[in-house]
């Protein structure tokens, strides 16, 4: 007997039941035998046990039932889409883009990007998701993001394919007649003197700087961590400490209670990274929003990447 949709909804209706058979049959229209039956015919037909028993109840997943699950979400999405296809066809320039990011490129890299973007796309509903990039690759890889744009953790999710959209440099952003820029190129025992306010690292932009002091065996006195770049120069605004930024979050004529210094020498650049999911149905419009956040990947160029 074949796979089929309704096995796969009840898994998932199971596991978002509680593992209550009685509640997923209500859910389902069904009866709880109706329900049993049906999970029992997909463990028979994939070969192994999906859940977890105690007697007749079940009561949770087993390991290869939490791939079969993921796998189970996977179908029933692409199923979904596969039923907006024909809706979806003639409208290419209306429907949802859904694009997953961290705050720094949601503040300061893609504004100017979405109101281009809507412009020539006015029908199309733009939703952002902002968030650590954890998240944001979680989203990709379930399908509930189309397009994320973040630096990368390691490791990569199965499944998705990234290419790089542009580099993101740092400065070390002080008070105005802070000491440190009477001192000229920059060391970083003379950062680590002073209180630091950094990223959490959840963020590479956190990981990244605290890494490269580690690297110089130096523990940093950290006084705060934040998850935005404006959190992060108000307080260093307000005296509370110093604080390695991207560049991009700073602007000299806006921030005009702040000062940069330059640290290239001291650390690294990272990439902004476009990522999709192999499989992901992707209207034109989204390959458009691509290539204005990074004009060089065009969409062929794109789709060879994800048949690589």
């Amino acid at each position: 007997m074949p796979i089929t949709f309704q096995q796969l909804q009840c898994m998932r209706q199971v596991v978002d039941s509680g593992f209550s058979v009685s509640r997923a049959a209500d859910s389902l229209h069904t009866t709880q035998p109706g329900v049993s039956k049906m999970v029992r015919a997909l463990e028979k037909e994939i070969g192994v046990e999906l859940f977890v028993r105690s007697g007749n109840r079940l009561t949770a997943l087993t390991e290869p039932g939490k791939e079969a699950l993921s796998l189970c979400a996977r179908v029933l999405q692409d199923a979904q889409a596969l039923k907006r296809l024909k809706q979806d066809l003639p409208a290419d320039s209306e429907g949802t883009l859904r694009v997953g990011t961290t705050h720094i490129h949601a503040r300061y890299s893609l504004i100017e990007v979405t109101r281009q973007f809507l412009s020539v796309y006015p029908q199309v509903k733009l939703e952002f998701t902002v968030g650590p990039p954890s998240q944001i690759l979680a989203g990709v890889t379930a399908g509930t993001i189309d397009i994320g744009l973040c630096t990368l953790p390691d490791p990569m999710p199965k499944g998705v394919v990234s290419v790089k959209a542009y580099d993101i440099d740092r400065c070390l952003i002080v008070p105005p007649r802070h000491p440190l820029l009477k001192m000229g190129k920059l060391t970083m025992e003379q950062i680590a003197r002073w209180p630091l306010i950094t990223y959490d690292s959840s963020y590479t932009s956190g990981s990244v700087v605290q890494g490269e002091f580690r690297r110089h065996g130096i523990t940093p006195w950290v006084v705060m961590r934040a998850m935005d770049a404006s959190i992060i120069k108000a307080y260093v605004a307000a005296g509370v400490g110093v604080a390695v930024l991207q560049k991009m979050a700073f602007n000299a004529a806006l921030d005009r209670d702040l000062r940069s210094i330059q640290v290239d020498h001291l650390f690294p650049s990272s990439s902004a990274m476009i990522s999709l999911r192999r499989d992901h149905l992707l209207k034109k419009f989204a390959f458009d929003f691509i290539r204005m956040v990074a004009p060089e990947w065009s969409r062929e160029a794109i789709e060879a990447k994800r048949v690589a």
